[in-house]
């Protein structure tokens, strides 16, 4: 099964990515899998490396109001760029506020079928430990994808799998160095102040434990799927973001 029908996207959308363990991957996944004929940006709130220009083009504007000018021209030519404001030293593509991104997506209205935002940093580790302001997502999204790297079930709460080992010890009451099992990451995933704080209340939350294919057993993914399941979330992707088949199984 695709990403964009385990999402139940249909003609238009604005999908963010927030948690770790695959953001960019599924995001970039995602673009693939929308047809030719529908126009779509990739941007983001934090910041991403710079991808192959030859495949996504970087539209690098220093301000919001001369994206405004050049990106229906753009995307009526069928280019998928990826918006950002300036290349950063780290070949990091820097992206924009929230608060932009929800102007210019409400004063567009109907200039891009879909947005893909990468709404979260996590130094490519696979959970995360949130800081006041984290994540930075934008009041237009329709659809919350959590990304949870399945490579961190039965892993230690350390820096090796965790970015801010020390913050998510706090936040989880877990000693570091604690064994991170379904029961405790699913507790962090819908803790009042982690990866679900700032979204949107119009917004569907998607779960999608991502890296499923690094398992030896699919069980300890399923216990976590079934524990995510309550509230605003009805249902919990598996799946693999590099695989042929990226969605190996949707619980709801």
């Amino acid at each position: 099964m695709k990403i964009i029908d385990a999402l139940c996207l249909s003609d238009r959308g604005v999908v963010s990515f927030v948690g770790g363990g695959g953001k960019t991957s599924l995001m970039f996944r995602l673009n693939r899998e929308i047809p030719d004929s529908r126009r779509v940006i990739m941007t983001t709130t934090t910041k991403i490396y710079l991808p192959s220009t030859d495949e996504y083009p970087a539209i690098l504007l220093s301000d919001i109001r001369l994206v405004k000018k050049t990106l229906q021209n753009i995307l009526q030519s069928g280019v998928r760029p990826v918006l950002g404001l300036h290349l950063l030293p780290d070949n990091k593509v820097k992206g924009f506020s929230a608060e932009s991104l929800d102007e210019l997506i409400n004063e567009n209205n109907g200039f891009a079928d879909f947005v893909l935002i990468e709404a979260d940093g996590s130094r490519g580790r696979s959970l995360k430990g949130y800081l006041d302001y984290e994540p930075v997502v934008p009041r237009s999204t329709t659809v919350l994808v959590v990304v949870i790297g399945a490579d961190v079930i039965g892993k230690a709460l350390d820096e090796s799998v965790v970015h801010r080992p020390e913050t998510l010890s706090r936040m989880a009451g877990l000693k570091p160095g604690a064994v991170l099992n379904a029961e405790n990451i699913a507790g962090l995933m819908i803790h009042p102040g982690g990866v679900l704080r700032s979204c949107p209340p119009g917004a569907r939350i998607v779960p999608f434990i991502n890296k499923v294919d690094c398992l030896r057993s699919r069980d300890e993914a399923y216990r976590l799927a079934k524990t995510l399941l309550g509230g605003r979330i009805r249902n919990v992707i598996l799946g693999s973001a590099v695989s042929k088949n990226p969605v190996f199984d949707i619980v709801d």
